[in-house]
């Protein structure tokens, strides 16, 4: 059988559906005409679009099967060819439920694969946002400084990644716990710096559980980076809402992207929990602090079987519930495609 690396080597170089950028919706027609004169442009592996473009987003999806998980929970993919495929036909089938655009936040250590993203893009019809940063910390991996990092990060924003041109538009930083560890600390300054010198935006991986955001906010507000240019990833995974409302109030944007989890066995804390903090969070007026997703990998068998629906959560589920719980669908716009809209093109402080 192929090993990864070998497989994943390229050999050559319905409401929901009217959010989406190629559909005549009123929504669509509203606003992308006066407001796309300062939309900015987003980085894809396709190439560089208008951040009007960008419509439906999901913000925080994996879809390079990734080599850092338990040995046996992903599929056995026996062709790159086959991988491809399985892949590509996720990603039709979340374009045609409406969905646009995909951000993948797996960096360098954790599975990347540009080459991959770029063809599942191509023959999918999704537009794909890859990253640079760092989540995982390998050994070989905690000894780089915080100059080695920030250097690291701009070169794959600035230059391309690799040899391959394609260039990463977001930062991914990440920590597990309440604290920071020292090498925690090293990638998340790196990565306020980085998005300092390119106005790139950060998105983390956080435990909300026990309140990480909170110095995760610190450090970025050390370095000067603004709240608005950074999301805080998981953040559904409490229904703390003095701690949501506290960051929002601070200008910081929700990923409300683990609503999933809450179908998984003895979770306590369920999946309609969890979209009820959305719904909060609208009533407390914080609707342009969150984002829609899923944090769906390809071919992870575990999370096949507690989210069959995988990047369709959100359409399938956290949407129609929603519109139970009174959510307006202006509301639901409002974060699936205006709130990436505005966070995700390059704004450098002057």
């Amino acid at each position: 059988m192929a090993t990864r690396r070998e497989f994943l080597t390229p050999t050559a170089a319905v409401g929901i559906a009217a959010m989406a950028v190629p559909t005549a919706h009123a929504w669509n027609a509203t606003g992308p005409t006066s407001s796309s004169r300062r939309d900015g442009v987003v980085q894809t592996v396709l190439g560089p679009i208008a951040a009007s473009k960008l419509g439906f987003t999901l913000t925080h999806e994996h879809v390079v099967p990734a080599d850092y998980e338990a040995p046996g929970s992903r599929k056995t993919f026996s062709s790159r060819a086959i991988s491809v495929a399985d892949a590509v036909d996720e990603l039709k089938a979340a374009r045609d439920a409406g969905i646009n655009t995909v951000v993948d936040l797996s960096p360098s250590e954790a599975g990347r694969d540009v080459r991959f993203s770029e063809e599942i893009s191509r023959k999918s019809g999704m537009q794909i946002v890859v990253c640079t940063g760092q989540r995982l910390f390998l050994p070989e991996l905690k000894d780089r400084t915080t100059e080695e990092l920030t250097e690291f990060f701009i070169r794959e924003i600035e230059q391309g990644i690799e040899d391959t041109g394609i260039k990463a538009g977001v930062i991914k930083a990440a920590s597990e716990f309440e604290g920071v560890r020292v090498f925690e600390e090293r990638v998340l300054r790196a990565a306020a710096r980085a998005s300092k010198a390119t106005g790139v935006p950060i998105e983390t991986h956080t435990n909300s559980q026990l309140r990480g955001g909170i110095k995760q906010a610190e450090i970025f507000e050390s370095e000067g980076v603004s709240p608005t240019r950074v999301s805080l990833g998981h953040s559904d995974d409490t229904d703390d809402m003095e701690y949501l409302i506290g960051l929002a109030k601070r200008g910081y944007t929700l990923g409300m992207d683990h609503a999933f989890w809450g179908m998984a066995p003895g979770a306590t804390l369920s999946w309609q929990k969890r979209v009820e903090s959305v719904k909060r969070l609208i009533d407390a007026g914080f609707v342009d602090n969150m984002f829609f997703s899923n944090d769906w990998v390809h071919g992870d068998v575990e999370r096949e079987r507690v989210n069959p629906d995988g990047m369709l959560f959100t359409t399938r589920e956290t949407i129609p519930y929603l519109k139970q719980l009174g959510v307006s669908e202006q509301q639901i716009r409002a974060i699936a495609v205006e709130n990436p809209r505005r966070f995700f093109p390059s704004v450098v402080a002057r």
